[in-house]
């Protein structure tokens, strides 16, 4: 246990210039860490979670395209007791998340929310050709695609018994896309997050609905629900509870502020170049701020 301690908080001491490096695509298993007891992470673009039972294996997320799904489940099984179930889900649709899904063996069983297969569905693709024009990495990886159509839809809750190991899936409302999936791991106290919260990361809207009040909701739901001891998101350092708290007061920083401004007579344009500079004041360290702008207009044409 000591050796587990050592090597998570070593994680967590990363310097933020290591962190801002360019992650590659290709995920490794060179890069497999273990987050507690039944929790296992492999760091990249996304991190990708495995949390292992004894009778079941779940993976959160499955990276970009068939080889990396190969990578991921390969790893999987290999951490998994003999003739163990394989369980499969996404935080939600984008391509570094969800196109790995035809390097899972036959048998895997895919579990997700309805509206996150529903988003899938409809723009999915659409991400596809956005991945595959932004580098020759990306367009290679995604060549030989294959989603798999999920055994397992549910509307705001699902739970999973891995094998004295309870697990719940749930689905809180838009926040970085409508179908944002968050996991909580009950044994070990961990939640994966997605993108719902981040390590000192800005955030990003990526559908109409999807407003910084909505995702503030969403976090508050969180909060109310989960309280977890760590933390494990998509594309940023491991941490404890405490950064859910900090996406909070983030999210509601943009809200307040927002409307006040507004109410103080000032255009959304006024509200934009006067809160982005405040924010970034006041959240100096964090990366993925150059989005602020897109938020606080969000904001800003939002009810109050």
């Amino acid at each position: 246990m000591r050796s587990l301690s050592v090597a998570f908080f070593a994680f967590l001491c990363l310097s933020a210039p290591a962190q801002a490096q360019r992650v590659p695509r290709l995920l490794s298993t060179g890069n497999l860490t273990r987050v507690s007891p039944h929790v296992w992470m492999i760091t990249g673009s996304p991190n990708i979670a495995i949390v292992v039972g004894k009778k079941a294996t779940l993976v959160v997320d499955n990276g970009l395209g068939t080889k990396n799904g190969k990578i991921v489940a390969d790893a999987a099984l290999r951490l998994s007791p003999k003739g163990t179930k394989l369980y499969l889900t996404t935080t939600h649709y984008h391509a570094e998340h969800a196109t790995g899904d035809g390097g899972f063996p036959p048998g895997t069983i895919l579990v997700r929310p309805r509206v996150q297969q529903a988003e899938l569905e409809s723009e999915g693709q659409k991400l596809i050709d956005i991945f595959s024009s932004r580098s020759e990495e990306d367009k290679a990886l995604l060549q030989d695609y294959r989603y798999l159509r999920p055994q397992i839809l549910f509307d705001s809750d699902y739970r999973l018994d891995l094998g004295e190991v309870q697990v719940r899936l749930s689905w809180f409302g838009p926040a970085h896309t409508k179908g944002d999936e968050v996991v909580m791991v009950e044994p070990d106290s961990v939640l994966i997050s997605g993108d719902v919260v981040q390590n000192k990361t800005g955030p990003y809207f990526y559908c109409s609905e999807c407003t910084p009040a909505g995702w503030l909701t969403v976090l508050d739901r969180l909060a109310q629900q989960f309280h977890p001891k760590i933390v494990v998101p998509d594309h940023s350092p491991v941490g404890d509870a405490s950064l859910i708290e900090a996406e909070r007061a983030f999210m509601a920083d943009i809200v307040s502020r927002t409307q006040a401004l507004k109410n103080e007579g000032k255009s959304a344009e006024e509200t934009k170049r006067i809160l982005a500079a405040e924010i970034s004041a006041k959240y100096q360290g964090w990366t993925g701020l150059g989005r602020l702008e897109d938020a606080i207009g969000k904001a800003y044409s939002g009810p109050p």
